[in-house]
């Protein structure tokens, strides 16, 4: 069996924010976005983000576990 997967510990800053709440489509919820140390945005976790990519036009990944 082939095995391409690496996994390295890194220093990154997770934070987590409240977003939403302006209209009853766009609900309160926990979004984290993840920063390296020189403060460039690595990812974002938003449970809606594929709702709202397309209604914004925002591109966000979802961060998924290799695991």
């Amino acid at each position: 069996m082939r095995n391409d997967v690496k996994a390295k510990v890194i220093q990154v800053i997770e934070v987590e924010h409240i977003r939403g709440g302006n209209a009853e489509s766009e609900p309160l919820r926990p979004v984290k976005t993840y920063w390296d140390l020189k403060g460039n945005l690595l990812a974002e976790y938003d449970p809606m983000s594929d709702m709202f990519n397309e209604n914004y036009g925002k591109k966000t990944q979802a961060l998924q576990s290799p695991l």
